[in-house]
């Protein structure tokens, strides 16, 4: 999982600074469609228009407006019911590929 900072810096330079998906990427080191990704998730959690329909935010991305699902005990049940669900999810798209060949 990326670091906090670099979503926010990321976010900052597409809504505030106005810079594309290709331009964040090369200057920041993160796979254009990570960026991507996260600017479609601020953009939906945030009731934004797509930027080519409103101009640039006036504020900056904070840090504490970005969300992030992260389990704080790894041991807990909640965290190994979480796990257990991503991996039949992963097991059952698996099977469903190589069924089809």
């Amino acid at each position: 999982m990326r670091n906090i900072d670099e979503r926010e810096k990321a976010l900052n330079m597409y809504f505030h600074e106005g810079k594309g998906y290709g331009e964040i990427a090369h200057t920041l080191g993160i796979p254009k469609n990570t960026i991507k990704s996260w600017a479609r998730r601020y953009r939906i959690s945030h009731d934004i228009p797509k930027r080519y329909d409103t101009p640039l935010a006036k504020e900056p991305v904070k840090k504490e407006s970005l969300h992030v699902h992260k389990i704080k005990d790894e041991t807990s049940p909640e965290a190994r019911i979480a796990r257990l669900e991503m991996e039949v999810e992963l097991l059952r798209n698996f099977l469903i590929l190589t069924e089809e060949r």
